[in-house]
């Protein structure tokens, strides 16, 4: 049986990122196990793992390699002053 993860909206973080020379603003939720969802407008775009290595791996949705670079930035700098 799945474990369900539990996203917390007290603690999302918006950025914006750059693709195809278009920013979007995007919303990060965090769990408290090292995963984030992705979200776009209401819509939910992928789910990401921060691994004990400091890098992301989706294992939800499709992101391009430019927007991943800057989502891992973005979780990189959250991880390191929100615990």
């Amino acid at each position: 049986m799945s474990r369900q993860i539990r996203f917390i909206p007290q603690r999302q973080f918006h950025v914006l990122v750059n693709d195809a020379d278009e920013e979007q603003n995007i919303t990060v939720l965090p769990s408290d196990e090292g995963n984030f969802r992705v979200i776009k407008q209401g819509e939910i775009l992928g789910e990401i793992t921060y691994t004990a290595q400091k890098k992301i791996v989706c294992y939800k949705g499709r992101f391009k390699k430019a927007v991943m670079d800057q989502l891992e930035k973005h979780i990189h700098h959250y991880c390191s002053y929100a615990f």
